[in-house]
């Protein structure tokens, strides 16, 4: 995607989700106890092996438990794999959802239904972004739940998940339309952030500032407005003059202002800097954040040299190497800062974080490659933070880690458990483009995100 942007373009972004709702059901959606003022939901492109990494099987045969070896947790009896060392001793911040589960083989549905916790109409690959997808549930949120214009309250990090040329279905607002979709924050692979325009031109003084404002061309917000007809463009205006003013947002932007110490915890690296990016968001206000590991270069197995890769995480060749030198590390380093900066901060009381992947990978390692395949009928999910019972385990999958045997979890369970959270009821209805309601989610929330 283009990291191009002009300030029309800043504001056209996530700005529909900063309008005051003009249905009332979805402002009563929103009026419940919330736990959490904002949710991460940190997405591993490509699926991780659950049984290489939290819900380790040391007693299995060796064509499951693998080479990794286990290590002491800040949990008494918790272990995870010896290449989280940095996460290990940031177990008692966690809590381990062990028994998700869904059908989906392939990444694009995979992908879909994580998202979006609803099943694409097809379980093939080769799935492309239609108008009739169904939302994000970030865009979800946003759509449900008022917010104050002051940023944009979905956003998404470093980039759009991509295979062969083609965005992967699931990451925007489908048929609630253009107007929910998330807020691009384009991150590099060197980890430098194009922040969007958030501040006036510095040519314009007061005084232009208030023409421009009054000249403002309505026709440049109508696709904004395409759901709620009843809208004033006023209140565009009033909104867009509110986030551009605002300079404290571009400040959030600057990761140049976190000591050497932070960014080097964080990684200097592009997902590291996309999760301290997150966590600065937070910070400003924002309400839903999606970072996704984005796209990088891999070695071939056959030692050709390096091959571009958009979902990392599917190590289908040269599993092991790549996971324990190059998946893990940052893992681990990105999510363990997180964890800690956020509980220093005093912000992970209510900010709720999700770490989630398409699926696991299976558990019998695959021959000639010595690697795991696309395995979606058993996988760890982490979660923290907005008073979950972190440092406990949630579900169980058999000896093998091949399938759930104790309290099975859906996608969609896990997308009304943050929509729950964040005080919106999952199966409010949501007004769509085509004049039709989307139920926000199918699901029921688990049972610690009730209590």
């Amino acid at each position: 995607m283009s990291t191009s942007f002009t300030r029309r373009k800043a504001i056209g972004y996530g700005l529909g989700s900063c309008i005051p709702l003009a249905f009332s059901s979805l402002a009563a959606a929103a009026t419940g106890h919330a736990r959490a003022k904002a949710c991460l939901v940190l997405f591993m492109d490509g699926g991780v092996s659950h049984v290489d990494t939290f819900d380790m099987k040391p007693d299995a045969p060796n064509e499951i438990r693998g080479p990794f070896g286990s290590i002491e947790t800040s949990v008494p009896g918790t272990r995870v794999c010896e290449h989280l060392p940095l996460l290990a001793q940031q177990m008692h911040r966690v809590w381990q959802i062990r028994s998700v589960r869904h059908e989906e083989m392939v990444h694009d549905p995979a992908v879909y239904q994580m998202l979006t916790g609803y099943k694409h109409v097809s379980s093939a690959g080769g799935l492309k972004v239609e108008e009739t997808d169904l939302p994000h549930i970030g865009s979800a949120f946003a759509r449900a739940a008022p917010s104050s214009p002051a940023i944009p309250p979905f956003l998404e990090i470093p980039g759009r998940m991509t295979m062969e040329g083609r965005v992967l279905p699931g990451q925007s607002a489908g048929v609630l339309g253009a107007s929910w979709d998330p807020f691009p924050v384009p991150v590099s692979r060197e980890g430098l952030v194009t922040p969007p325009p958030f501040e006036r031109m510095a040519e314009l003084d007061e005084h232009r500032w208030r023409l421009r404002h009054a000249l403002l061309d309505p026709a440049a917000l109508a696709d904004a407005v395409e759901a709620e007809p009843a809208v004033r463009f006023e209140g565009f205006q009033r909104q867009a003059m509110s986030i551009l003013d605002r300079t404290a947002i571009s400040a959030a932007f600057q990761l140049d202002r976190e000591s050497a110490a932070t960014r080097d915890r964080y990684g200097r690296h592009r997902h590291g800097a996309s999760v301290l990016l997150a966590r600065r968001l937070v910070e400003a206000g924002a309400r839903f954040i999606s970072v996704y590991w984005g796209n990088e270069e891999q070695d071939w197995a056959d030692g050709r040299g390096l091959r571009p890769v958009n979902n990392p995480w599917d190590t289908h060749r040269n599993h092991f190497p790549l996971v324990r030198d190059s998946l893990l590390p940052r893992a681990d380093q990105a999510l363990s800062a997180l964890l800690e900066d956020l509980s220093v901060r005093g912000l992970l009381d209510d900010t709720l974080v999700f770490w989630i992947g398409d699926f696991g990978r299976t558990p019998r390692i695959s021959r000639p490659w010595a690697s795991r395949d696309h395995w979606p009928h058993a996988f760890t999910v982490l979660a923290a933070g907005a008073g979950l019972p972190m440092g406990s385990v949630y579900g169980k999958t058999d000896r093998l880690g091949e399938m759930v045997v104790d309290d099975p979890v859906s996608p969609a369970d896990l997308t009304a458990s943050m929509l729950h959270m964040l005080g919106v009821a999952p199966d409010v209805p949501l007004p769509t483009s085509r004049r039709q309601t989307h139920l926000a989610s199918t699901g029921r929330p688990l049972a610690p995100c009730l209590n």
